[in-house]
């Protein structure tokens, strides 16, 4: 049993809780959703509330404040930028946390999937969004991304060729509705969809990102649909984001993991398919792995999966610019019953915590 010290500029040297607050290592937690489709066909009437702060509702309570009272949220059906965008939206509920100094003492954002994207972009245009007095507030000591599209997927540009072609049949149907003295809109807004294409994430906020780490938690694994969707993603997956973002890959590669000297699986051995500590955004440093966990799974309370630390003293990370302190994780090496000849690395007992409880002990 080995007790992981890495530097990387992060904060995480202790664990604190309070009653009053949802707290990680001394710090704040502020969460931030994912992507949820229903929004494209039903808009929500609350921008989003009731269903941004549902999604958390089996993440780990240590994590979340009994008032939801940080949880960020927004509706899908909006684009990312723009004066109604979800980036504006989100700065909106950002200004009374920062007032209050939510983050005067730093604090840590976690973020599943969309949410990735949606505070790149924050971050990368806080001045303009908050102003520059709320902006000097917003003191971000890291992000833990799990199953982050900052790099996007090919599910939304999947998704993008089906709006379209909706789209396009619509508006005959909606022309020949106006001639007969009906104004109906029968299109589909693909809001921040059209954001999440390989293509769009890959431009949006890539440079002038703060000097934060981002600590990326990554995974493979199968959802009902996801026999469908490993189709259409490039690399490994967890049936809607590729490894290429979930890993912070700078670019989008045919990737089986995201490290070259561990499997996803927890083998510690020389992976080709895999970026090296070069290929990565600068700041972003993949941290957990697993190899069966969907990507819904990451925010809910499930259980029964083996995860692997994928943190490696060995590679050159970018920590230029950035303080250095130690991240420490519990895990161990060992030959596992099912491949006696070759060594793999698990994080102590993950098997028997949801991904909650693992992001609580590996900053213990």
């Amino acid at each position: 049993m080995k007790l992981y010290k890495s530097l990387i500029a992060a904060g995480l040297t202790m664990l604190a809780l309070s009653s009053n607050a949802a707290q990680l290592a001394g710090k704040n937690v502020i969460l931030i959703q994912g992507f949820l489709p229903q929004h494209l066909l039903i808009h929500p009437s609350d921008e989003g509330e009731a269903d941004g702060k549902g999604y958390w509702a089996d993440f780990d309570s240590a994590l979340k404040e009994n008032d939801d009272s940080n949880i960020l949220y927004y509706p899908s059906n909006r684009p990312l930028q723009g004066a109604n965008g979800i980036a504006s939206l989100v700065a909106e509920q950002l200004e009374p946390m920062l007032n209050s100094g939510t983050c005067d003492n730093g604090c840590i954002f976690i973020t599943h999937s969309t949410g990735d994207l949606v505070m790149r972009y924050i971050m990368a245009n806080k001045n303009s969004l908050l102003g520059s007095s709320l902006a000097n507030r917003l003191n971000v000591t890291a992000f833990i991304d799990m199953a982050g599209a900052g790099g996007g997927t090919e599910l939304a540009s999947l998704g993008m060729d089906v709006i379209n072609g909706v789209n396009s049949g619509t508006q005959v149907i909606e022309t020949l509705l106006e001639w007969a003295g009906f104004s109906i809109s029968l299109g589909i807004d693909p809001g921040v969809l059209n954001d999440l294409q390989p293509t769009v994430a890959r431009n949006t906020a890539v440079n002038n990102i703060p000097a934060i780490p981002k600590l990326r938690i990554a995974s493979t694994g199968d959802e009902i649909y996801g026999f469908l969707t490993h189709l259409f993603i490039k690399g490994g997956d967890d049936s809607v984001v590729p490894l290429h973002s979930a890993c912070g890959a700078a670019n989008d590669g045919n990737y089986d993991s995201c490290t070259k000297d561990l499997r996803i699986d927890g083998r510690v051995t020389s992976v080709s398919k895999a970026p090296s500590s070069s290929q990565l955004y600068d700041y972003h440093y993949p941290l957990i792995m697993s190899e069966g966990m969907p990507h819904n799974d990451m925010f809910k309370d499930k259980d029964g999966r083996d995860m692997t630390f994928a943190l490696s003293a060995e590679n050159n990370y970018n920590n230029s610019g950035i303080n250095t302190v130690d991240v420490d994780v519990e895990y161990y090496e060992t030959y596992a019953w099912w491949d006696w000849f070759r060594k793999y690395r698990f994080i102590t007992n993950a098997d028997d915590k949801n991904m909650g409880q693992v992001i609580l002990a590996s900053f213990e």
